[in-house]
């Protein structure tokens, strides 16, 4: 979609606007876009993961086509503030883009109240086919296709659509609408258990995010002298199923761009958890889980286990 307005506007505006956390399917785009002498800026966020509104209206300019901020970040869960946003590129007369794939499922995505042009989401997010996906285009709004050859996808993309998969993230859809108000009350109520149960084994731990305005089911902690790898492997022992990033820089000895644009160091970066609930989740698997990482701990005082972080 970025490339497609991108080719539109070629001989137009020619500024992209990002933020400095977004996931690769994003960020690496940013490296086509300068390649071919298109601008791009990358706003910074806080130490929340939130980008600023008044730093958009700085950087936005005559020259930009369109600003580009994901709804919910894929490590930590951190909601920007879309809606004021969007409202400073309309006021420019600049389109906007959100990658909602991580919020869609776990908040209510009402595009018409953000007031974005632009919309993306997976289904696998959601329990629904991997590959397959959507893609939201206010009324009105041309994009130039990547791919030619036939009238598929109103245009935008020849090839034979994936009907089975096409319906499975539809119904997929509705089964997550309908489990909204549970991911939204009882999970966020596990998800604060998890993080009070954590707090009282590592008093030192931190809360990567926003305390707030992030997504109900997921909880991104730095345990001081404790490497988030070793952690995984210790817990994935016991059964207790987490990871020390996003799944899509998963075998990366990279720490998290997200997190050090944070303002976290890579030590702090490498000492991250990122755990993420469901609806299918319980009380009971909370406890459970407390009681293997409390295991580990133990265990770890005893045989030595851990890398520090230093």
């Amino acid at each position: 979609m970025i490339k497609g307005l991108a080719l539109d506007n070629w001989n137009g505006r020619k500024h992209f606007v990002t933020s400095s956390i977004e996931h690769p399917s994003v960020l690496k785009i940013c490296a086509w876009l300068e390649k071919y002498g298109l601008r791009v800026t990358c706003l910074p966020v806080d130490s929340t993961g939130r980008v600023r509104p008044e730093d958009l209206e700085k950087e936005i300019t005559d020259h930009t086509f369109l600003v580009s901020i994901m709804t919910a970040n894929n490590e930590t869960g951190s909601l920007q503030p879309i809606a004021d946003l969007v409202r400073v590129a309309h006021r420019r007369g600049v389109l906007f883009h959100t990658d909602a794939v991580q919020a869609v499922g776990k908040i209510p995505a009402d595009v018409e109240a953000l007031g974005i042009d632009f919309l993306t989401l997976s289904g696998h997010k959601f329990h629904g086919p991997k590959g397959v996906g959507a893609l939201y285009i206010r009324k009105g709004i041309e994009l130039v296709p990547l791919v030619e050859g036939g009238g598929q996808e109103g245009g935008l993309r020849a090839g034979t659509e994936n009907t089975v998969g096409i319906a499975g993230v539809g119904k997929a859809a509705e089964l997550a609408g309908e489990r909204l108000a549970d991911m939204n009350q009882r999970v966020r109520v596990l998800r604060d258990r998890l993080w009070e149960g954590i707090r009282r084994l590592f008093p030192a731990a931190k809360l990567n995010g926003h305390p707030e305005a992030r997504l109900p089911n997921t909880l991104n902690v730095s345990l001081p002298g404790i490497r988030g790898e070793a952690m995984v492997l210790a817990l994935d022992q016991k059964g207790v199923l987490l990871s020390s990033g996003s799944a899509c820089r998963a075998g990366s000895p990279k720490p998290s761009h997200a997190l050090l644009n944070m303002g976290l160091s890579e030590e702090e970066a490498h000492c991250a958890l990122r755990l993420s609930l469901g609806t299918a989740n319980t009380e009971a698997q909370i406890d459970k889980t407390l009681e293997r990482m409390e295991e580990v701990i133990r265990e770890s005082i005893m045989t030595v286990r851990f890398v520090p972080c230093r």
